[in-house]
């Protein structure tokens, strides 16, 4: 015996045949909606990975997307350092920079002024506490306070051999370098920060922040030590508004990877054949990572990498 109710066969298929066109439209529509959503994106929003952008030319804007933000960057007087303060400054930041190599950094100071950007180099060693700490407070003397801090200085191993073979002149360099560098430069940083209520800070790691590569142990070690070092302060600051986030590039353009590439004996094209995307990363991309992770778009971002490896991470 049917316990149910009774049930109108003819209400039954009317329902079913409104609720399907009901759906249909919705499909429809939808479909219409991203249809025009995807005629009215710009060809730069599309994805593109043979084709890396350029950096910007002209003069610098000072109502850009960084107007009167108080930039710091170490190591910024060639490569990855070099491109982000020029990419800040033109994007009307005002760029604190420092770097061993005065002419370069004297020379990066003119451009940038020339273009319309603000720009001041300071000599500093990130292996010296004293310069680094100097660095640091003279970035607030000089323009009151620390909006981003993008810590990138470093060095690789300058000779590439198994562990037992590692000097402890060149463990202790790099080490000094590349993770005692950037632990004295957000020691010094951060105190400012939490006096002015908040700040961002971007630290350049490496692909070898995450896999151990033969024969340069002393930077995988200290790039290691970077994410570390990242994770923990973002840990601690998260909460007095200050963001701790890293990038990590892979083969990048730079002289750095031309020295070692030369030291491995390949090339850049033999390179390019093992990553996913078939070629190299340029300065001026990893240069967007860090002022996306320096903008208010990244604001829930803190304790996290960027994995700008064009791919070498997920083989």
């Amino acid at each position: 015996m049917n316990n149910h109710p009774a049930v109108d066969i003819a209400t039954m298929k009317d329902a079913l045949s409104t609720r399907h066109d009901r759906r249909a439209a919705l499909r429809r529509g939808g479909a219409a909606i991203a249809g025009l959503a995807a005629t009215a994106l710009p060809m730069a929003t599309r994805a593109n990975t043979q084709d890396p952008p350029e950096s910007e030319a002209g003069r610098a804007n000072p109502n850009g997307r960084f107007a009167s933000k108080v930039v710091l960057i170490t190591g910024a007087t060639s490569g990855i350092g070099k491109t982000t303060a020029y990419a800040f400054a033109r994007e009307g930041a005002k760029v604190y920079f420092c770097g061993r190599r005065v002419e370069l950094g004297r020379a990066s100071e003119a451009e940038i002024r020339d273009f319309g950007g603000e720009a001041t180099y300071v000599r500093a060693d990130v292996r010296e506490p004293d310069q680094v700490r100097g660095f640091v407070d003279g970035c607030v003397e000089t323009y009151g306070r620390i909006d981003v801090a993008f810590n990138n200085a470093g060095i690789e191993t300058p000779t590439a051999a198994p562990l037992a073979e590692q000097s402890l002149a060149d463990w202790q360099d790099v080490l000094i370098t590349n993770a005692t560098g950037y632990f004295l430069s957000m020691k010094w940083e951060i105190p400012h920060m939490l006096r002015q209520g908040g700040g961002i800070i971007v630290n350049n790691g490496s692909v070898s922040s995450h896999v151990g590569y033969a024969t340069i142990s002393p930077y995988n070690a200290s790039k290691h030590a970077i994410w570390s070092l990242t994770r923990c302060a973002a840990l601690e600051y998260a909460a007095q508004n200050i963001r701790v986030n890293m990038v990590s590039p892979g083969a990048c353009d730079t002289a750095m990877l031309d020295r070692a590439l030369q030291d491995f004996g390949v090339t850049k094209e033999e390179v390019a054949q093992t990553i996913s995307v078939q070629r190299i990363t340029t300065p001026e991309e990893i240069a967007r990572i860090v002022m996306f992770l320096s903008s208010d778009e990244a604001s829930t971002l803190s304790g996290m990498d960027v994995d700008a490896t064009a791919g070498m991470l997920t083989q």
